[in-house]
C-alpha cells in the first residue's frame, strides 16, 4: 500500500480530468462538490491520508476530517491503519454505491412519521377540512407517499441484503 506517492505527471493529469468530468456530471449533484471530490479521489487511489487529501483537494484539514468521519459513519470508507498518519481506504466502489443507495432510502424514510402525522390530522379534522377545495387531492397524495414508504422499506431490505452478500464474496 503506497500512500503519499508521487504519480507520473501524465497520470496525475488524467486523474484530474476524470475527477473534473465526474464533478461536472449528475453523479456529484446529490452529494455536493466537496464530498464528491474526496470520494472520487478514493475511487482513483483507494488509500489516502488526510495530508494527501488536503494536498489533492486544497480543503482544510478540519473539512477533510469532517468528511472522512461522515464517510466512516456511512460505511463508505474505513481506517486501514490507525497509527500516524492514519490511512483511510475504500475497498470497493460497488460497496460505496450500495451504501449510497441505502442512505438515500433512509433519508427518505425519515419523512414517514411526518406524513403519518399529517394523515392523522386529516382524518381527525376530516369534517371541517373537506369543506376546502383540494382536501381530497392532498389526502390522496399523502396516501400515495405512505405507500411509497412501504415500498422504500422493501427496497431497503433488499439493498442491505445485497450489500452483505457482496461484502461476503
Amino acid at each position: 500500500m503506497k500512500v503519499e506517492g508521487i504519480f507520473d505527471p501524465e497520470i496525475t493529469k488524467i486523474e484530474t480530468e476524470i475527477i473534473s468530468y465526474l464533478l461536472n456530471s449528475t453523479i456529484a449533484a446529490a452529494r455536493g462538490e466537496i464530498t464528491s471530490k474526496i470520494l472520487f479521489y478514493f475511487v482513483t487511489r483507494k488509500d489516502l491520508t488526510q495530508a494527501e487529501l488536503q494536498r489533492l483537494t486544497g480543503y482544510s484539514v478540519g473539512k477533510i476530517s469532517q468528511e472522512l468521519n461522515s464517510f466512516i459513519d456511512l460505511g463508505l470508507i474505513e481506517i486501514y491503519k490507525k497509527t500516524k498518519p492514519w490511512i483511510y481506504s475504500m475497498d470497493s466502489i460497488v460497496t460505496e454505491m450500495f451504501s449510497r443507495a441505502i442512505n438515500l432510502i433512509k433519508i427518505n424514510l425519515k419523512w414517514e412519521s411526518q406524513f403519518l402525522d399529517i394523515k392523522k390530522e386529516l382524518e381527525e379534522d376530516k369534517n371541517e377540512l373537506q369543506k376546502f377545495n383540494g382536501y381530497d387531492k392532498i389526502n390522496k397524495s399523502i396516501e400515495e407517499y405512505l405507500a411509497r414508504f412501504a415500498g422504500f422499506k422493501v427496497v431497503l431490505k433488499l439493498w442491505e441484503e445485497l450489500k452483505k452478500k457482496y461484502e461476503r464474496e
